[in-house]
């Protein structure tokens, strides 16, 4: 899938690495973690649980594609409470995100793509009166289908943390 790589490597993320999605295993202790609401997007999205199709599904998804690529927004920070450091990342993550959507959009082959973090593509989101306002450009985490992200970056070769005072943005695209 060299041509889905090299639309990746486009949209200028730091870190790529190429996985097997057969060999991971969604986990229900990671999807629980959401329920624990720390982030204060559990049941509030359409990009989080427990919106989001069933972790059987999502098992199902991972044996039905032949392959898979991570990839990563990575950014160093004064310390770990760089907040400006962490949110120009995040915003270039979705800058480059978006980027690799319009790329794939019309993609001969299908792809499933995973966001990092929550969707924040709506001020509110319109979950769960209305349908998703933007159901072609929003995605759900790693976390949020109940992958464990380092376990994906391990598969992949790719690391998750990078050292001291960095912050990486990890998303996936399974082919």
């Amino acid at each position: 899938m060299d041509q889905l790589r090299q639309m990746i490597e486009e949209s200028d993320f730091e870190s790529i690495g190429e996985f097997d999605p057969t060999e991971l295993r969604v986990r229900q202790e990671v999807r629980d973690m959401c329920e624990v609401n720390t982030c204060r997007k559990y049941d509030t999205s359409w990009a989080c649980p427990p919106a989001l199709e069933s972790l059987e599904v999502y098992q199902e998804k991972l044996t039905s594609y032949t392959g898979g690529y991570v990839f990563q927004t990575i950014a160093m920070m004064e310390d770990e409470f760089d907040y400006e450091a962490i949110r120009t990342a995040q915003a270039l993550y979705a800058e480059r995100f978006e980027n690799l959507i319009e790329k794939t959009k019309d993609f001969p082959v299908k792809i499933e793509l995973f966001a990092a973090g929550d969707c924040d593509l709506c001020e509110v989101c319109s979950y769960p009166d209305k349908p998703c306002v933007h159901p072609d450009r929003m995605f759900p985490s790693l976390e949020a289908c109940g992958l464990v992200v380092s376990e994906v970056c391990q598969l992949a070769e790719v690391p998750y943390y990078h050292g001291p005072k960095t912050i990486a943005f990890i998303g996936a695209a399974l082919y």
